[in-house]
């Protein structure tokens, strides 16, 4: 067992995107807008056994002996996040256990993968009208901002049972609590905190096939203790908001750059569209929809790679530096759309063990639609700027995503 007592590296953004793996299974590092040193775990091998492992557990709070809420509430001050608002970036994040499995009991019914398929023909033509009003301006646009962004939007707010009306200014709030500006994000998250508050009533009120109504039904027929509170209900149709938008926007508009990048496998694909869900996984693996996971803390002093991680310690887990750890993936750096990953040592993108993402099915099928109609309906895609114009925005220990994205067809 080694225990590496190299002092601390400062990570920026770009560095978290572009990770070494180097000698050590474990690095000492500090996130950005913290101060407490963490392990980041940069290896596939690594990355799993943490993420799978029952004694590493989310909230440091959990830990007898341990102060203060870990690199997570630290980034939270930073952004100046009131207490009360925290509850929509926790729940469900910061849970281990049976409280996790009660929360997350109430919500899976939605993303189960039938559900998802059956929303293959929506999802297909909310895609093909938007790509078909764009490609009609023949003019440069945003595939961040006025396609990505839009797309995903629709279609978790569909999921939700977020009204068609309601949806633009919905999508104003999201933007302005993703702004990080205090005279914008605070406001946005009250805005959405009511609306969500007002459709559960109105679902209770008159249910329908959505998320909203799925939460309302199941809590009536949960036992006692399983229930979730108004304020749960909230929070959770909001992290489900927000997850659902974010990541999957900057996640398409980086997996069509890095198509564009290659042209030899974008041809490829083209030549075979039956390679495209295979391609998915790939994109999955080589850009990542989450660069870093959540920061997890040892219950107990214990063995992590060789290396020991003292009782409430953190190890961060590098996912898009997994994703790429030559050890695991024969030439790792190369994006392989004909790729097959060896039975159990697949993408980790979506993470891993019992806070696998949920909206994995959902992120597999809008990706593979967005894809066709985008590359392989049409063939004229093309960068509208110079490739090493594009610019990338950096979020607090997530790395660095596209700012924007101009294209035209």
């Amino acid at each position: 067992m080694s225990e590496p007592a190299a002092a601390p590296l400062e990570l920026t953004h770009s560095h978290i995107d572009d990770v070494s793996h180097g000698h050590a299974p474990l690095m000492r590092v500090t996130l950005p807008l913290t101060q407490t040193p963490v392990w980041l775990a940069t290896r596939y091998d690594v990355v799993k056994e943490a993420l799978g492992d029952s004694r590493f557990v989310r909230d440091p709070a959990k830990i007898p002996g341990t102060q203060g809420g870990g690199v997570g509430a630290e980034m939270l001050d930073e952004a100046g996040l009131p207490p009360e608002y925290r509850q929509y970036l926790e729940i469900l994040v910061m849970v281990d256990g049976p409280e996790h499995t009660r929360l997350r009991t109430h919500v899976i019914r939605a993303f189960a993968p039938r559900r998802i398929a059956a929303l293959r023909p929506r999802i297909d033509r909310l895609t093909q009208d938007l790509t078909a009003e764009l490609a009609a301006k023949d003019s440069d646009f945003d595939l961040l901002h006025s396609f990505t962004y839009p797309l995903v939007t629709n279609v978790i707010c569909e999921i939700i049972g977020v009204d068609e009306a309601d949806r633009p200014q919905l999508s104003g709030w999201i933007r302005d609590y993703e702004s990080g500006e205090p005279d914008r994000f605070l406001p946005g998250i009250g805005h959405l905190a009511a609306y969500i508050s007002g459709l559960l009533d109105r679902r209770a009120a008159e249910p329908a096939e959505d998320l909203a109504s799925d939460l309302l039904r199941s809590n009536a027929e949960a036992a006692q203790e399983q229930q979730l509170s108004r304020q749960e209900m909230i929070a959770l149709v909001f992290l489900l908001i927000n997850t659902g938008i974010a990541p999957s926007a900057f996640f398409l508009a980086d997996g069509v750059l890095a198509l564009l990048d290659h042209p030899e496998e974008l041809a490829r694909l083209r030549a075979q569209p039956e390679l495209l869900p295979r391609a998915v996984q790939e994109l999955l693996r080589y850009v990542s929809a989450v660069h870093v996971g959540a920061t997890l803390y040892a219950t107990e002093d214990l063995e992590l790679g060789g290396v020991l991680v003292r009782k409430g310690e953190g190890v961060t887990a590098g996912l898009l530096s997994a994703d790429r750890d030559p050890g695991t993936f024969d030439d790792a750096g190369r994006l392989d759309l004909s790729r097959e990953a060896a039975r159990g040592a697949g993408h980790i993108a979506y993470g891993h063990g019992a806070h696998r993402c949920i909206g994995a099915a959902l992120a597999n099928l809008q990706t593979e639609i967005v894809l066709d109609h985008l590359l392989l309906q049409r063939d004229t895609l093309a960068l509208a700027i110079e490739r090493n114009a594009v610019e990338r925005i950096g979020f607090a220990g997530e790395g660095t995503f596209p700012l924007r994205l101009p294209v035209r067809f």
